[in-house]
């Protein structure tokens, strides 16, 4: 396989390496998958490595914002390929559960899976999956002193250590009847489940801890946070795993020219099992998107979340007589995030996404249309206005304006009347709005643009890049931004507002020559 250190960003993330036949083979994290994927090419390797490489048919990547992020995605990836290079990962060491056993006087221990997938521990409730080490083991300490579960392989016939340390109540010794100890089992079962108990067992606690504040009992009340912070650990980790029991589909779509690119994560019982892209060419119909699910789906998962409006997924359920399609909430846009990183990267030009990063603009700028005035002492004034997609010029959708209510050297009122004039129009025709509208000029130039999208009723981002400085103009600073004049951000804005500066000048002097010749 021929690598190019260009085809991947320098962002962390999980890859994916797959043979001639398309399996996976391998699956690795990375904090920069640009620098990792470098390290098998670049040298010889161990003869794992250099095996692994000349198997090498292909390589997919998904951009994950953490490298937290990517160590749970690879270890799901694993689980779910079980490729054949994955063998010392295979285990998912990473994962702990708790346990409580089924015994008389039960006990409450840590468990881990083996490389089958099955527990070592027998016959036991197992809870979790729980990933960060440190809260678990600080979480199962605290539940064990808070509800004093035993930890011992067997009944001593004397109380031990942790009975004095408060942590069990030495059932060994009869200190407690088998009916109160069933009660705390019962209850700790209810805040591993999720369940109403522990939310008035966290109250209760609460307020135990402010009597003790109150009383001056400072260590005390420090105990109990720490007891209460360890509930909540475990309420909201079992909330969301309870949420995620159901087949989930993310579906990220991104219109690049005349091609429609969308990203799929696929989430099985939680986790996230399977990661694909499709483009397709955008046809005549309007909504490509709703083409595409209405093909892609024979049969549906329970959920699918999606960046469409809201009415297009209305749309779906209506014409697949289902309630899959939902609006995603703020965990589920989350994983929408990383699909939306993943198909950037590769598909999008990079001053693109630099842009988006240094403007802190929602989306990625893939359309830009930029506007400018050009004048001769206030006669044959016209507009201009070029539309950049995905980096590049895109002649069709450039536009030329005659001023029709200026008269005289008025930028502002000219570059007013240019830009309401062409999104009130799209606005009317119902078409598609840009990512980013750029204005050529300063301040000025860039309140008469804000004053005219809202006369027409639209609300876009929007930027003015002022010639002399090369400074970015925003509504939502007070100062001008200045980029280094290396920034592929800012060299994309000079690209787009030089070529509407040179169309806006071609029409200008046809406009003269023309009234020359009359």
């Amino acid at each position: 396989m021929r690598f190019d250190r260009s085809d991947y960003p320098e962002l962390p993330g999980v890859y994916l390496m797959k043979d001639a036949g398309g399996a996976v083979i391998y699956v690795g994290k990375a904090a920069s998958l640009r620098s990792r994927l470098s390290q098998y090419f670049g040298r010889p390797g161990d003869n794992k490595t250099r095996l692994l490489v000349s198997q090498i048919s292909s390589i997919e990547f998904v951009v994950t914002k953490s490298g937290k992020e990517a160590l749970i995605l690879e270890s799901n990836l694993i689980k779910s390929y079980m490729p054949k290079y994955n063998m010392a990962l295979k285990d998912a060491k990473h994962f702990s559960y708790l346990a409580l056993t089924k015994e008389k006087f039960p006990r409450l221990l840590l468990a881990r899976k083996n490389s089958e997938g099955q527990f070592r521990l027998k016959d036991a409730e197992f809870f979790g999956p729980f990933v960060e080490g440190a809260k678990r083991a600080i979480s199962s300490r605290y539940l064990r002193k808070l509800f004093r579960i035993r930890i011992c392989s067997k009944l001593p016939k004397k109380e031990c250590l942790q009975f004095h340390i408060g942590n069990c109540d030495a059932p060994c010794i009869g200190n407690i009847s088998l009916e109160a100890y069933a009660k705390n089992v019962d209850s700790l079962r209810m805040v591993l489940e999720g369940k109403t108990e522990a939310r008035r067992i966290i109250g209760l606690l609460e307020g135990r801890m402010k009597e003790a504040s109150a009383a001056l009992d400072y260590e005390r009340a420090s105990a109990l946070r720490d007891q209460t912070e360890a509930l909540r650990i475990f309420f909201d980790r079992q909330r969301v795993e309870k949420e995620r029991r159901n087949d989930e589909d993310f579906l990220f779509f991104q219109r690049i020219g005349g091609i429609l690119h969308v990203q799929i994560l696929r989430s099985r019982r939680g986790v996230i099992s399977k990661a694909e892209k499709h483009a397709v060419a955008i046809k005549a119909q309007e909504e490509p998107e709703i083409s595409f699910c209405l093909q892609f789906y024979g049969e549906l998962p329970d959920r699918v979340y999606t960046n469409l409006p809201a009415e297009w997924m209305a749309a779906l359920n209506e014409a697949l007589a289902t309630d899959a399609f939902r609006v995603p909430g703020e965990e589920k846009r989350k994983i929408l995030e990383i699909a939306s990183r993943s198909l950037a990267y590769g598909e999008l030009e990079p001053s693109v996404l630099r842009l988006r990063e240094a403007l802190g603009l929602e989306y990625n700028p893939i359309i830009i249309e930029t506007f400018d005035i050009s004048t001769l002492f206030g006669e044959e004034s016209v507009g201009s206005m070029v539309q950049f997609v995905n980096g590049k010029p895109n002649k069709a959708g450039y536009r030329k304006f005659k001023i029709r209510t200026v008269a005289g050297q008025d930028d502002f009122a000219m570059m007013k009347e240019v830009v309401f004039r062409r999104y009130s129009r799209l606005l009317e025709e119902g078409g598609s709005f840009p990512d980013l509208i750029l204005i050529d000029g300063g301040a000025g130039q860039l309140h008469a643009a804000m004053d005219a999208m809202e006369e027409a009723g639209v609300r876009l981002p929007v930027a003015a890049l002022a010639k002399k400085e090369e400074e970015l103009y925003l509504p939502s600073r007070m100062e001008p931004l200045r980029l280094p004049h290396s920034d592929e951000g800012l060299k994309l804005c000079m690209r787009c507002r030089d070529e509407a500066h040179r169309f806006a000048i071609t029409f200008q002097r046809l406009r003269r020559g023309n009234k020359m010749k009359g």
